[in-house]
């Protein structure tokens, strides 16, 4: 009887292992399951960070906050000024014993919103704020412009404005994805320049037209996998 019951369950593995390789090359839930298949691996303990530039909060149930702070970075009238934006936590610890000395160091500044008061009246010279967030179970986030929707098999994290430097000002920012709902530092709104980012636009030409629209300012979205 014992070697009944073995042959029986012996065989059924065979079929089982059978049917499992067979369905290999069309990534078999079954083989991938028993031999640990990178595209099955189940990727609940992997972590992928962004920003959500314009908040201070992460996407609900997806994402946790790691810090929350204030975006800043270079002036917009120095040429030599820092092009990567920065989001500065609320609470800064300092090291006494690294002091420099001289006028020749790198500035960071506050950020503001720069927008046409009629069109943005609740961005114009708002102080900007930011979260980095972790998304739990992704391992790829990514920003794209002109966007509100996320490629199929992806997850928004938020969309927003696609915002930058000016054009006529001397010093480059990188390109951001500021939140369509922004939220204020301590509800702050002041005048005083620094890091200054506008809304973006397309500009017909090398830019094709339609389906882009001269001047119309650009959206965006974050999405994580």
């Amino acid at each position: 009887m014992k070697i009944f019951k073995g042959t029986v369950i012996f065989g059924y593995c065979l079929i089982l292992l059978t049917e499992a390789k067979a369905s290999k090359n069309n990534d078999g839930v079954i083989w991938n399951f028993l031999f640990g298949d990178k595209a099955f691996t189940s990727n609940i303990n992997n972590y992928v960070e962004y920003i959500h530039w314009g908040r201070k909060d992460c996407t609900p149930n997806s994402s946790e906050i790691v810090y929350v702070g204030y975006l800043g970075g270079g002036h917009f009238k120095q040429t030599g000024a820092g092009t990567n934006p920065l989001c500065l936590p609320e609470k800064p610890e300092y090291d006494e014993r690294m002091v420099a000395n001289g006028s020749h160091r790198a500035e960071v500044y506050g950020a503001e919103y720069q927008t046409a008061s009629d069109q943005y009246p609740q961005w114009n010279d708002v102080h900007d704020t930011c979260a980095v967030c972790l998304a739990k179970g992704r391992s790829a986030s990514i920003m794209i412009p002109a966007k509100r929707t996320c490629p199929e098999g992806w997850t928004k994290e938020y969309e927003g404005l696609l915002m930058g430097g000016c054009t006529h000002h001397d010093a480059a920012h990188e390109y951001l994805c500021v939140d369509g709902s922004p939220q204020s530092r301590d509800n702050s709104k002041m005048d005083k320049n620094g890091f200054v980012i506008y809304p973006a636009v397309g500009k017909c030409g090398s830019l094709k037209c339609p389906p882009y629209v001269d001047n119309h300012e650009l959206s965006c979205v974050v999405c994580t996998r």
